[in-house]
């Protein structure tokens, strides 16, 4: 793993198909990760993540590999408004296992090098993490 590279493992109160469906369901993505989704689950689908007080449009994404309900990996532009390609983006993945009790979902952002500026999409990357996959956890458990 590079040095910037931001993982993370929680453990959440839900079968993995369910925390599957708000990983890759529009509709469930808007309820704890940004509020304008699209989202096309499927290898080399895309999507789009928009945040309402982000007028700079909605942030690209491409997927590039789906396993359900184990694995999703993508894409996802750090600019509004572009394709994400090599040098402007990050790499996202998810990766599901059943637990005792619930699913253990481990995120993995890498690709930070290759960006403008490292250091502070890292930080604010992980600061961001942080508090969706809080929002993630609430929003499953809560269902």
């Amino acid at each position: 793993m590079a040095p910037l590279d931001i993982t993370r493992t929680i453990d959440i109160a839900a079968p993995a198909t369910k925390v599957w469906a708000a990983l890759t369901e529009p509709e469930l993505i808007a309820q704890w990760f940004g509020d304008r989704i699209e989202f096309d689950a499927t290898p080399g689908g895309t999507g789009a993540f928009g945040w309402t007080g982000h007028d700079d449009g909605p942030f690209r994404v491409l997927i590039e590999h789906v396993d359900e309900p184990k694995t999703l990996v993508y894409r996802w532009a750090r600019d509004a408004n572009v394709d994400p390609v090599p040098g402007n983006s990050t790499v996202v993945r998810f990766d599901l296992a059943e637990i005792e009790g619930g699913t253990r979902l481990t995120l993995v952002e890498t690709g930070f090098e290759e960006l403008v500026d490292p250091q502070s999409a890292h930080d604010g990357n992980v600061d961001g993490w942080r508090a969706e996959l809080g929002d993630l956890v609430e929003f499953l458990e809560s269902r």
